[in-house]
């Protein structure tokens, strides 16, 4: 499990470099069929365990996240 989501993280990093644009991102996301919550500068990705931040629409960075119980 732990190899799938770091290979997610991957294909997340390599479809949407920094300073990716907002909308090409979520297009980005879309085409691959990549599951995603938008929260407007916040972009979950919850089978890649990660989070995309953006700012002024520019992606930021792309952090990970692990579940609490």
């Amino acid at each position: 499990m732990h190899h799938l989501i770091i290979d997610s993280v991957r294909k997340i990093q390599q479809l949407c470099p920094p300073q990716c644009s907002l909308a090409d991102c979520l297009n980005l996301l879309r085409t691959q069929q990549i599951p995603f919550l938008n929260l407007g500068n916040l972009i979950i990705c919850p089978d890649a365990h990660c989070l995309l931040i953006f700012h002024m629409k520019k992606l930021r960075c792309i952090d990970n996240y692990t579940k609490t119980a």
